[in-house]
């Protein structure tokens, strides 16, 4: 099958791209082409393509629209009204007035025969706004599966792990309280990202990430790692620490629909986590059978102390996540799941 794709980077080569879309190509043995290719048997888009054009386009093959993040629960209209405003003035949605983004992600979705989203919670966003859709999380075999670990990593100082787009550092200041920890002198975060990312549309204002966390965590104990993101380096550093974070404010933009994939992944790491209440890792944890969700800085802090300072609750919690994984997050599971999406 040949598929027409408009992907989340103009390349396709972004983590998006990687991780859905293209490995199921890959492994299936489908040829991926231009979107407009007119040899496509269907076509894919993303929330990143054209807008304008795909909502007014006459496709004489299946359209099917794959929106990884949960745009359309923006909850602030000024955010959702900018946003789309932006994709226009920069060229990367054409058409002759610019609305919100919700709004062109819906006008493309009533051409879609089907349409894509990442988790169970924005398919209810998606229905409570008239359409059909169905989850498919990433695959995540680009980093291997480590399993349960036999001990603790014992480092000076003790290391915690986060991994993520610099888009999401802005809750750092969450964890400020858990580097006061009585028991450490210093406590070294490894942080994974792009270090070359910006703010706006990946083009405008470089973000600062060394800034941007000290500006939220007042701490002397803490030793920033920064570290420019890629494979290797996310395994060597995962096996160096104790435990991952993820804080994340679910009380603004469009965070209360993100994906469990940021979870998924520390726990294929080997990494035992503590995150913030998204309505995803609530939902994953309570699956799992983990008590890893922070609901205020006082719960991070009372939850750090217990999981970093007992192996035995740590080698708990890394089984029971293990035991997820290989329950409800195979490889040819979400195999399955782009099988049945793109057949028509």
């Amino acid at each position: 099958m040949r598929i027409g794709y408009a992907g989340y980077s103009p390349l396709n080569n972004s983590i998006a791209d990687r991780r859905r879309l293209l490995h199921w190509a890959k492994i299936r043995g489908h040829e991926v082409v231009a979107s407009q290719d007119p040899s496509a048997d269907l076509v894919v888009v993303t929330s990143s393509a054209d807008l304008g054009f795909w909502a007014n386009t006459h496709s004489k093959v299946p359209i099917v629209l794959d929106v990884v993040d949960g745009l359309i629960g923006e909850q602030s209209s000024t955010r959702d009204l900018v946003r789309g405003y932006a994709h226009w003035a920069t060229g990367k949605s054409s058409g002759t007035f610019p609305h919100r983004f919700s709004n062109m992600l819906f006008s493309v979705a009533k051409k879609s025969n089907r349409i894509i989203c990442s988790s169970e919670e924005q398919i209810s966003a998606w229905n409570k706004s008239g359409f059909e859709s169905c989850d498919i999380l990433d695959f995540h075999e680009e980093l291997p599966k480590l399993g349960p670990r036999k001990s603790t990593p014992v480092t000076d100082p003790v290391e915690i792990f986060w991994e993520g787009l610099p888009a999401t550092l802005g809750s750092m200041h969450l964890l400020d309280g858990i580097f006061e920890s009585e028991n450490f002198q210093k406590i070294q975060l490894n942080i994974l990202t792009n270090l070359n990312a910006y703010k706006y549309m990946n083009a405008y204002k470089k973000i600062d990430v060394k800034e941007t966390i000290l500006n939220q965590i007042s701490s002397n104990k803490i030793i920033l790692n920064l570290t420019q993101w890629d494979p290797e380096k996310v395994v060597e550093n995962a096996l160096r620490s104790v435990l991952g974070v993820i804080p994340l404010s679910h009380k603004s933009s469009y965070n209360h629909l993100k994906a469990e994939n940021r979870l998924l992944i520390m726990w294929r790491l080997g990494l035992p986590v503590l995150t913030s209440p998204l309505p995803s890792y609530v939902r994953t944890m309570r699956l799992a059978k983990i008590d890893g969700i922070c609901a205020d800085k006082t719960e991070w802090n009372q939850k750090f102390k217990l999981l970093i300072g007992s192996h035995e609750l740590q080698s708990e919690v890394i089984a029971k996540a293990n035991d997820y994984l290989d329950k409800f997050h195979s490889e040819e599971e979400l195999l399955l799941k782009w099988d049945s999406a793109l057949s028509f």
